[in-house]
C-alpha cells in the first residue's frame, strides 16, 4: 500500500495547484525564519536598512509578480491551445505537466504571496528593527530566485509547444511507460494469455463509464492475500469501459471484495500514458496524421514520427523480472495492436506521399529484424497491408517502382 501511496502522491504533484501551494507556503516559511534569527542580527547591521527600503522592495515585488503571473497564465493557455489545433488535442495534457511551467507560475504566486504578506506584517508590531534586516536580506533572496526563474521561463519559451517540443515529450514519457512496462510484464503478475475464464470465477462489474487509467497493483495483491482469493484483470489500462462492463474476475466470491477491486482501479474522463504506452504512440500517429492533412501537407513532420515511432518501439525488448504479485493475472500487450496504433493512421493519411510510405516501409523492415519476436512478428505481419494500401493510392507509376525497389520480399503480397 505504501507504494500505491507513493505514485498517487507523485501523479498529485503534477498539478499546478499543488506546486503553487507549496511554494506559498515556502513563503511565509521565509518571513518564518526572518522572524526566528532577527535576534542574530547585529544592532549595528541592523540600521543599514529600515522599513521603508523594505516596503518599497515588496511593493514592486507584488506589482510586478501579479502582472508577471498573468502574463504567463496568457502565454501557458495560448500555446496549450496552439498545440491542440496544430499538433493534436491530445497533447494538451503532456503540456499541462511541463514542471518547468508549473513552477514558474508557483513561484511567481508564492513571491506575490510573500510581498503581500510582508506588507501586512509590516504595518504591525510583529517585526523589530532587527527582524525587519532579516526580513530585507530574505527579500533580496526572493528577489534573486525571481530573476533566476525569470531567465528559465524566457529560455524555456523558446521552444515551448513546438512540434518538436511536443513530440520530444510525447516520445520520452511513451519510452518511459514502455521500459516500466519491460521491467514489469503485465505489471509484475502472472501473465494472463488464456482467453477462457476460471469456471468458478465471479465477474466484477464497473460502476462507472470512463477510461481505465491506472490499476494499483500492489493494492490488488493487499486485498487479495487478505481475502484469500485470486483476481484477474479483463480490462487493460487504456480501455474505455462502460457501466456494467466485467473489469475483473475473482476466485472465489468474498462480500465486499468486489468494491475493494473497484477501488484499486482508477478511472477518469480522459485517458492517461500512465501504464499506457500505446496512448503516447496514438498521439505521435495523430501529430502525423494531421501533418499530412490536405490543410498542412508537411511530409517532413509525418517522416520524423514515423522514426520517433520506430524508435519507441525498438525499446521493446524482453527484459529479466519477477514475479511480485502471485494473485493478480493481467492481460499481456499485444505487439500487433502496437503496431497497429504506431503505423496504420499514417499509412492510411499518407495518400499519394511515396516518401513516407517509403519511410514507413523501410522503418518496418528494421523493425522486422529485432531479436524480440513478438513485435518482429507484428511488424512482418503487418508489412503486406502498408504496401498493399500504398501501393493503391500511388497513382504514379514511377513512384510506384521507386516503392517497389525498397519494399522486401515478404511485404509484397502474392497475387
Amino acid at each position: 500500500m505504501n507504494t500505491t501511496l507513493l505514485r498517487k502522491a507523485r501523479s498529485i504533484s503534477r498539478r499546478l495547484w499543488v506546486r503553487v501551494a507549496l511554494i506559498s507556503v515556502l513563503g511565509f516559511v521565509a518571513i518564518g525564519l526572518a522572524k526566528l534569527f532577527g535576534t542574530l542580527i547585529p544592532s549595528g547591521l541592523a540600521e543599514m536598512a529600515g522599513a521603508d527600503a523594505l516596503d518599497r522592495l515588496l511593493t514592486i515585488i507584488s506589482n510586478s509578480m501579479l502582472t508577471a503571473t498573468t502574463f504567463s497564465l496568457t502565454v501557458m493557455v495560448t500555446v496549450h491551445r496552439a498545440a491542440s489545433q496544430q499538433w493534436t488535442p491530445r497533447a494538451h495534457r503532456t503540456l499541462l505537466q511541463d514542471t518547468t511551467t508549473q513552477t514558474v507560475l508557483a513561484t511567481f504566486v508564492g513571491a506575490y504571496i510573500y510581498a503581500v504578506a510582508a506588507i501586512i506584517l509590516l504595518s504591525t508590531p510583529f517585526f523589530g528593527e532587527r527582524e525587519v534586516f532579516a526580513l530585507y536580506l530574505m527579500t533580496v533572496l526572493v528577489i534573486a530566485l525571481i530573476v533566476f526563474v525569470i531567465l528559465r521561463w524566457i529560455l524555456h519559451l523558446q521552444t515551448w509547444g513546438s512540434l518538436m517540443d511536443t513530440a520530444g515529450r510525447i516520445e520520452v514519457e511513451t519510452i518511459r511507460e514502455i521500459k516500466n512496462a519491460l521491467n514489469a510484464p503485465c505489471l509484475s503478475a502472472h501473465p494472463w494469455t488464456d482467453e477462457t475464464v476460471p469456471p468458478d470465477a465471479t465477474p466484477v462489474f464497473i460502476d462507472t463509464t470512463a477510461y481505465i487509467q491506472e490499476v494499483y497493483q500492489e493494492s490488488l495483491q493487499e486485498i487479495a492475500e487478505t481475502a484469500d482469493a485470486r483476481i484477474y484483470l479483463e480490462a487493460p489500462v487504456g480501455r474505455f469501459v462502460h457501466e456494467g462492463d466485467v473489469i475483473a474476475w475473482m476466485v472465489p466470491e468474498r462480500p465486499g471484495l468486489a468494491d475493494k477491486i473497484r477501488t484499486a482501479v482508477r478511472t477518469g474522463a480522459l485517458r492517461s500514458i500512465a501504464q499506457d504506452p500505446r496512448f503516447g504512440l496514438l498521439q505521435l500517429a495523430e501529430i502525423g496524421s494531421k501533418a499530412l492533412s490536405p490543410g498542412i501537407n508537411d511530409t517532413g513532420t509525418a517522416i520524423d514520427v514515423v522514426g520517433r515511432l520506430t524508435r519507441i518501439l525498438r525499446t521493446t525488448a524482453k527484459a529479466d523480472s519477477e514475479l511480485l504479485y502471485d494473485r493478480l493475472w493481467v492481460r499481456p500487450f499485444s505487439p500487433d495492436d502496437m503496431i497497429e496504433d504506431a503505423f496504420a493512421v499514417v499509412s492510411r493519411d499518407a495518400g499519394n506521399c511515396v516518401e513516407v510510405h517509403m519511410s514507413l516501409i523501410k522503418n518496418l523492415d528494421a523493425l522486422s529484424r529485432l531479436a524480440e519476436p513478438g513485435l518482429a512478428n507484428a511488424a512482418q505481419r503487418y508489412g503486406p497491408t502498408a504496401f498493399a494500401r500504398a501501393a493503391q493510392m500511388i497513382d504514379f507509376p514511377p513512384d510506384l517502382d521507386r516503392l517497389r525497389e525498397i519494399t522486401p520480399p515478404a511485404f509484397v503480397p502474392e497475387k
